[in-house]
């Protein structure tokens, strides 16, 4: 398990230092990346380096329903260092995106967002005693634990 310490909320950083950008959305478009680029991303993205995760698993207990991953990787046009939010659902009209910044301060506000966001108000189907108790009580995994209502914007 990794300490991390968001001293201001992502929003607060993403005003100094920019927002994250959007990489890939299960929408047909993003802003920042040509989607002829998409498989590049994925590629690197997949391969990088997990620095955080939450997850619920699915019904059969052995793949996920949701995962929302922190990942340090390649970017392939730049070759520089950048880190990812990745969030996904396997789920009947799931959806998926990726958005990344050069700070990682910015990206870990915006896991810590996501995750407690989703544990407030869930995006896939959860047993109602799991829902609206925080972090450790919706997730199969994660490393967020700080009260929900921190993080609701």
């Amino acid at each position: 398990m990794s300490v991390v310490l968001t001293v201001k909320p992502w929003w607060e950083l993403a005003e100094q230092y920019g927002e994250p950008r959007t990489v890939m959305a299960h929408n047909l478009y993003s802003p920042s990346v040509p989607r002829e680029q998409h498989e590049a991303y994925a590629f690197n993205i997949a391969g990088g380096k997990v620095l955080r995760e939450s997850g619920v698993r699915a019904a059969d207990g052995k793949t996920w329903a949701l995962t929302i991953r922190l990942v340090e990787y390649i970017e392939p046009a730049t070759l520089r260092t950048r880190y990812a939010l990745e969030f996904w659902t396997v789920t009947p009209g799931g959806k998926w995106y990726v958005a990344d910044h050069d700070t990682r301060a910015v990206i870990e506000g915006v896991y810590e967002h996501a995750v407690c966001i989703e544990a407030e108000r869930p995006s896939i189907p959860r047993d109602a005693e799991r829902v609206g108790r925080g972090p450790a009580a919706y997730y199969d995994v994660t490393d967020v634990h700080g009260p929900a209502a921190d993080y609701l914007v």
